[in-house]
């Protein structure tokens, strides 16, 4: 499902709000889950943002994510829901954090990647030239040896 705008919500909420049809009907009717459609009416109700923030969820820098694997990597399952709650956090967070610190490369900058793409090509054009010179190496060692056999074998020729 794509996102919604605000004002798309407002007016939503609004045809729930002057009873056009029960709420799992235009939940329904707009692909929209029905606790979610229950949050958005219980926010508008309480005058708060009815577009949830997220908070730390995406603000998260990277060494503060670090913090946080660092911190829960010691901790059983509990005491990592109860971090998590404290924090802001969701348990699967904390695991891609954990499995994106573990396999991040650091050549991931575009700079470096570009750098090797072009060793890459210079490296396959060096290949290339030593096999060509390699077989014309091939043909003019097995000439000279052709001529070294046909000179024992007839003689030396003479110019006149």
């Amino acid at each position: 499902m794509s996102k919604l705008s605000h004002s798309a919500k407002e007016a939503i909420i609004k045809r729930v709000l002057s009873n056009c049809g029960t709420m799992q009907e235009v939940a329904k009717n707009h692909s929209i889950g029905y606790s979610t459609l229950c949050e958005w009416v219980r926010r508008y109700r309480d005058g708060e943002s009815i577009t949830r923030s997220n908070g730390k969820q995406g603000a998260q820098s990277v060494s503060e994510r670090f913090e946080h694997v660092l911190t829960t990597a010691s901790l059983n399952e509990e005491e990592v829901g109860r971090y998590c709650r404290e924090q802001g956090l969701y348990a699967f967070q904390l695991t891609k954090w954990k499995e994106d610190f573990m396999t991040e490369r650091t050549s991931t900058d575009k700079t470096t990647q570009t750098a090797v793409k072009a060793l890459q090509v210079e490296n396959k054009s060096l290949k290339q030239e030593i096999l060509r010179k390699d077989k014309a190496l091939a043909e003019v060692t097995s000439l000279l040896i052709l001529k070294k056999k046909a000179s024992l074998i007839w003689g030396e020729i003479k110019d006149d």
